[in-house]
């Protein structure tokens, strides 16, 4: 699986939806309209962030 570390943008989004999350930790596995599938770099741990409509 194709995985790659957030963007600034990405990261700063991130911190809003998910404060108690470090944004350097996590890397991207799949972007969904609807949340974001996140692995941990070190555990890989996988976790799903939903996006909220703005």
């Amino acid at each position: 699986m194709k995985r790659r570390s957030l963007q600034l943008k990405e990261k700063i989004l991130l911190k809003q939806l998910a404060p108690n999350l470090q944004p350097d930790n996590w890397l991207i596995i799949k972007k969904l309209p609807t949340a974001w599938l996140l692995e941990h770099k070190e555990s890989g741990k996988v976790k799903v962030v939903e996006l909220r409509a703005s």
